[in-house]
Order: C-alpha cells, then structure tokens, then sequence
C-alpha cells in the first residue's frame, strides 16, 4: 500500500472546507438566514419563513447524511454526537442559556460571522467575547463550572443514542437500513414541511435551505471521506485529519471561535495548527464580505448605547458558555447535530427555540418602559423626554435616547414634538383605521416638513407586522437622522416593530 502524506491531505481538507465556507458565507448573506430570526419572526409575527429556511437545511442534512451512512460512505458512530453517554442536563441547561445569548447578541454563532463580514463592529465585539468564553467552558474556570455540575447529570445507554443504533437494535435490523429509513421520513417531512406554503418557494429561500444544509454534508464528506485515514503511518491508527476532536466533524460555530482565538495567539508556537473548524469560521466570514462589497451592502455598524452594548456582551458569554455545554449552537446541533439523528441534537433545538423565546420575551418587556420619567435634556436636541403622566399632552415611551414612541398624534403635536428635539417622525398606523375622525397621514406629514422634520409613513396592521416592514423599519433607524419618534394607535405597535427591527439582518 502506498504511504499516505498526511499533510497534503491535511492541506486539501483545508483548501476544500475554505471553499464550501466561502460559498456558504455568500448564501447566508444573500438569503439572509438566520436561526435567531426564525425565532423571533415566528414568536412575534407567526412569520415561519425563516424557521421553514432552517427546518428545510435540517431536513436536507438528514436526507444526506442517511444516504451517506446506507452506502458506506460515512459513519456517524465516528462523530461525537453519537455516544452512548446521553448528556441531557447539559444540552438543555446549554441550549436554553444560548437561545437567550443568541436574542441577546442579535444572531447565533454563523449569523454573527457573517454580520462581522458585512461590516458590524457589535457582531466582532460578540465574536471575541464569545470565544473568550466558549474558550474558558472548555478549557478554563467555566469548564472547571461546568464539569462539575450539569456534566455529572447523564443517561449511559446500551447503544449509541442516535435513533437508527437504537431502532436497529430494538428491531433487529442493520443500522445502515435504520439509518437509510428514518432519514427518509424525517428528513422528507422536513423538507414537505417548508415546501406545502407556495410563498416560500424562491431564490432566496430555496439557497437558504439547500445551502446550509448542502454545505453540511459537504463538510461531513470532507472530513469524513476525504480526510479520513485509516492507517497513520506515524501513529498505524486510524485519523480525520485537521479536526480538534480527532473525529469525524461538520459545521459548529462556537468552539471554532476558541480554536481560532488560540490559533492567533500561539501563531509562532508550531504545535498549534489550522484546523477545519477555524477554516470554516474564516471562510463563513470572508465569504460575507466578499458578498456584501459586491453588492455593495458593506457598511460599518456599532452600537446604539450602552444597553444595547451590555446585551451583546452578556449575549455573547451566554452563547460561548451554552454553546460549549450544549456540545453546539443552532448550526452545530440544530443541522450538523440534527444529521447524525443524535437524541442530543432534538434536546437542544428544543432548547435553543426555548432558550430564545425567553430572551424575546425580556427584550418586550424592557422595551416597555414605565409611562412617565423626567426630561433628560429638553433643550439639547440630541435627547428627548418622557412626557407621559407628567400633566404634558404627549404620552412619550423613551426606549433609548434616540428611539420614542406614543399613541396617534394630530398635525397640532407635531411642534411640541420638534421642541422636544425629535428629527424624524415614523408613522405606523394605517389610514382609515380608526374611521375619519383618525388624522391623515398627508395632514401630519404637512406639519412635520413645515417643521424641518423628517417624515416617514410605513403603516403596519395591528398583529400583522411583517418581515419585510420589519427589515424597513431596521433601514429607517440606520438611515434617517434622530432621535426618531414612532407612533400607532397605541404606541404597541411600534414598540414591537422596533424589537423586530433589532433582529432582522
């Protein structure tokens, strides 16, 4: 047999993994998916397309991975989502904690690289305080916590605990046949399950789906068939080639960030070399950027004040600790994990759906502040004040210094609205909805340019906000000059346009 030269396969296991991610950064960007946004269309607008984006790549992995397994090429018993140790404590304490960081930091762990591609300052920010932190769940104080605690809660099962190990043995059949027949059905009804609504059916979508999950497979072929080695000369045992783990490895997005970190700061120590995980994060990353200058989307963002700042950060920590916990984020276990059929894997996009509809649900209610607090500043125009209950016509909610909102006004509050130094007004109430007694938006429009105020009208139906209004009402805050004023019939409406408006991406 001739020998092996290691470190050419090593370097096409590089180059290959660069490439897919490459491609795959450009996908994301493109179709805009986004794990965290399936979420939270879904929990505030009953919006799925985002969701049937992400069940769709899960579906497609599934398909894959079971057609993979019945022919021999790929073996999932060599991944470490397989064990035979079901960590079910830690996986649902992990997804949970990252669900709510990933709402927290405005995406998971792939939708933060490919925000840090297109420009944003607050998604690197996430990315070096996240591998900090997944970083210190796996090799420092957070992993002496973690070890300690939820790790020591676990299931030793007789079998692997993906569902085709388990169903092969209760049922007596071969677990390629197992594997080929669950596959199918699960992964099908996945795929049915995104497809059944003709509105999801575009370009958009369709690489959404395809591409995340297609290019999971890719990544499992790569380290699973074209990087494995049966016999190291240098060892005579079998290896996968530029893995951290030494097992067979797809798509994670949250120890890469640690191995990436390490990799930087050894840089000069040899014995620290790249590895497909750190590749990936690379290639998601330039990938995006490549994407976002061609098109000419690239812009620099930072954040809006300091609470904006203290969620990225405590989101960012949260995702790096839970990531490593959960043994994956939303990518990692949500379609890589998802692939294997590992009963781990269901746990934790159960906990990661969990996990964000919690940190939604404490984003609504600090959105929501209280009805009357003092003036900041009135006569500084880069501030505004709360004038509800203070005895002042206007019923003002003060979100940030730059962001307000309130009930229907007439074109008469428009002054007291400019001399409280707002510069845009939004309205979000649709004409006619209260009958002709309601202001027109043509009427407050008048008085607001005749004020030197920015007028803009992006009428939402109340319980109907919509994704694209959403990502609208996100270019209206970026665009248009503030502090920006928006109003509805009672101010709930744009209070939960401008949440949604913080998560689209």
């Amino acid at each position: 047999m001739p020998e092996i030269n290691i470190a050419a396969v090593t370097t096409t296991v590089l180059w290959s993994t660069f490439a897919i991610t490459l491609l795959l950064g450009v996908i994301m960007q493109k179709s805009r998916f986004c794990t965290m946004g399936a979420v939270s269309d879904w929990f505030i607008m009953g919006e799925t397309t985002r969701m049937r984006q992400w069940l769709m790549a899960m579906g497609i992995a599934i398909i894959g991975m079971a057609l993979f397994s019945y022919a021999g090429i790929l073996d999932t018993s060599k991944t470490f989502y397989t064990g035979a140790r079901l960590t079910w404590l830690s996986t649902i304490v992990g997804g949970t904690l990252f669900g709510f960081g990933m709402v927290l930091a405005s995406g998971c762990g792939s939708k933060t690289l490919v925000r840090m591609g297109a420009g944003s300052l607050k998604s690197l920010i996430v990315f070096l305080v996240m591998g900090l932190a997944s970083y210190m769940t796996l090799r420092g104080i957070l992993g002496v916590l973690r070890v300690s605690t939820v790790d020591t809660v676990f299931v030793t099962l007789s079998t692997p605990q993906d569902l085709p190990s388990i169903m092969a043995a209760q049922m007596g059949m071969t677990k390629a046949h197992a594997h080929l027949a669950l596959g199918l059905v699960l992964g099908s009804a996945l795929v049915t399950f995104a497809l059944v609504r003709r509105d999801f059916w575009n370009l958009n979508n369709f690489l959404a789906g395809f591409g995340v999950g297609g290019g999971v497979l890719a990544i499992w072929w790569v380290s699973g068939s074209l990087g494995f080695v049966a016999e190291d000369p240098n060892t005579l045992e079998e290896v996968f080639v530029a893995t951290n783990s030494g097992r067979m490895e797809s798509l994670t997005f949250v120890a890469p960030y640690a191995y990436l970190m390490e990799w930087l700061t050894f840089f000069s120590d040899t014995s620290k070399k790249l590895t497909l995980g750190i590749v990936s994060v690379l290639g998601i990353t330039l990938g995006s950027t490549l994407y976002a200058l061609v098109t000419k989307t690239f812009h620099w963002e930072t954040f809006r004040n300091v609470e904006d700042t203290a969620n990225h950060i405590v989101g960012a920590i949260l995702m790096g600790f839970g990531g490593v916990t959960a043994m994956g984020c939303t990518i990692g276990q949500g379609v890589t994990g998802m692939s294997t059929l590992a009963i781990n894997a269901f746990i934790a996009v159960f906990a990661f759906i969990g996990g964000a509809s919690l940190g939604m649900k404490y984003l609504t209610w600090r959105l929501l502040p209280p009805p009357c607090e003092p003036v900041i500043a009135s006569g500084n125009s880069n501030y505004h004040s709360n004038t509800g209950g203070c005895g002042m016509p206007l019923q003002i909610a003060c979100h940030t210094d730059q962001f307000g909102t309130l009930g229907q006004i007439t074109p008469e509050d428009v002054a007291e609205i400019a001399r409280q130094g707002y510069k845009t007004i939004v309205n979000n109430r649709p004409d006619g909805e209260a009958g002709p007694t309601q202001p027109l938006s043509a009427e407050i429009e008048v008085a607001a340019k005749a004020l030197g105020l920015n007028y803009v009208y992006l009428p939402v139906v109340s319980g109907q906000i919509t994704l694209e209004q959403a990502q609208a009402m996100a270019q209206v805050l970026e665009t248009m000059p503030g502090p920006i004023l928006a109003f509805c019939r009672s101010g709930a409406r744009s209070t939960n346009l401008y949440m949604l408006a913080q998560q689209v991406g």
